[in-house]
């Protein structure tokens, strides 16, 4: 066991932030604050920390407190002087793979319950574990899902026993102290993460009325399906707690991030712009764009038990995967424009190759059904992409899409009905 605890330092008699550059998705991050509650848990577990969280992506992490699982800003997370904190990382790298599935047990988890009792139990032994979430297990289990066992056990562990885990080991520097004028500027600024996790806790709070055994939002979908009377209720829940209309408020709050042009004329420093680019499309290569995989999620469901609230969030996620694809276009293009990354070009999917099919899937469950049946049936693959008729010529979209491969196998008929609102060019 390793023991990480450390007196009070100088330094930490400031308020102080995380060096948010230095920390990876995948990261343990661990805090503390002057709460009577976290000087207990602090007390009875021996350890400086009380909570535990888990990076899931550049500056976001997830956690589970008094309201639940959610995303948190880690760049606006402020520690109170005298609090330590401690950011560890495995000693083993982690594949892309088990990074994937780190962050998507802990984004599943999102609006699941914070179990009071689960939390003091997880200092004792013998219990079963319920499906409602505490800190430190939310971290265990979703790297155990991941194959990686940072704990004995990973339904009942406190953020002490991570703290002292054999399979992390701390990374430096993490912190910095605020200055006067940073601190005060920090505690007037708004987390607009908070909008989020208000908007999730009223629409949980909505569907626990129709079943308590409800924890996250992935329970609404498991309901809707055995239970199709609750849609309107639901759907009611999902428009008044306004989780429809989030990306408009993101959008207007940081629109710079979403066009070229106007990112040029923000009056952001240089090198925030740099760093906001870099982490953006080290993000994108690392994680997979959950946007996607949600809308076909949705797509599957909405066709095999067709509700209106999967109709809407099919639509909500197409929305997302488009906005996100504006940024990266233009964090990939400013980019370009200082020499600081290699202008790619954009690759093209032959259709109907495997590669075609795994990107149609995964943004198109029904259509890539749909296709692979025409194919099946015609007993070849050179045939329409939309009717399976000969013959039939590959086209690419002139506007590449936010997702899915961008190109299409037609037969003359179907490329004059789809060029009318796709343009296409042949290749």
């Amino acid at each position: 066991m390793v023991n990480r605890s450390r007196e009070l330092s100088d330094s930490e008699l400031r308020p102080r932030v995380f060096v948010t550059g230095l920390i990876q998705p995948g990261d343990v991050v661990l805090t503390t604050t002057p709460e009577p509650m976290s000087e207990t848990i602090r007390k009875f577990t021996g350890a400086d920390i009380s909570h535990a969280m888990i990076c899931v992506g550049t500056s976001s992490v997830i956690d589970s407190t008094g309201d639940g699982v959610h995303a948190r800003n880690l760049g606006r997370i402020i520690l109170e002087p005298g609090c330590a904190a401690h950011v560890l990382r495995p000693t083993e790298p982690l594949s892309t793979e088990q990074l994937r599935s780190i962050a998507s047990f802990a984004r599943a988890a999102v609006g699941t319950r914070y179990t009071v009792t689960g939390a003091a139990k997880s200092v004792l032994a013998g219990f079963v574990a319920g499906r409602r979430q505490f800190c430190s297990r939310l971290v265990a289990q979703a790297y155990r899902g991941a194959g990686v066992d940072l704990v004995s056990d990973a339904d009942f562990c406190h953020p002490g026993e991570l703290l002292k885990s054999a399979a992390l080991v701390e990374v430096p520097n993490v912190l910095r102290n605020l200055s006067p004028e940073e601190e005060a500027y920090s505690r007037e600024d708004i987390d607009n993460v908070q909008a989020m996790r208000d908007s999730t806790n009223a629409l949980l709070q909505e569907a626990r009325k129709l079943s308590p055994e409800i924890e996250s939002l992935n329970d609404i979908d498991a309901y809707l399906v055995e239970h199709p009377e609750g849609d309107a209720q639901l759907v009611q829940a999902l428009r008044f707690s306004r989780y429809l209309e989030l990306w408009r408020d993101e959008f207007e709050r940081n629109s710079w991030q979403y066009h070229i042009a106007i990112m040029e004329g923000h009056n952001g420093s240089e090198e925030r712009k740099q760093t906001y680019c870099e982490e953006l499309l080290a993000d994108e290569e690392l994680c997979q764009n959950r946007f996607i995989l949600n809308h076909g999620g949705y797509v599957t469901l909405n066709t095999s038990h067709p509700r209106q609230y999967f109709a809407l969030m099919v639509e909500l996620y197409d929305i997302l995967t488009q906005f996100h694809a504006r940024r990266v276009k233009a964090a990939t293009a400013w980019l370009e424009r200082r020499g600081l990354l290699k202008p790619a070009p954009p690759k093209l999917l032959r259709p109907h190759t495997s590669e075609w099919f795994a990107a149609l899937r995964e943004w198109n469950p029904k259509q890539a059904v749909m296709t692979e049946a025409a194919i099946q049936s015609r007993g070849s693959s050179d045939v329409c992409s939309v009717c399976a008729d000969d013959p039939a010529r590959d086209y690419a979209m002139v506007s590449m899409p936010a997702a899915g491969p961008g190109t299409l196998r037609l037969c003359d008929d179907c490329f004059r009905i789809r060029a009318l609102e796709e343009p296409m060019k042949p290749f």
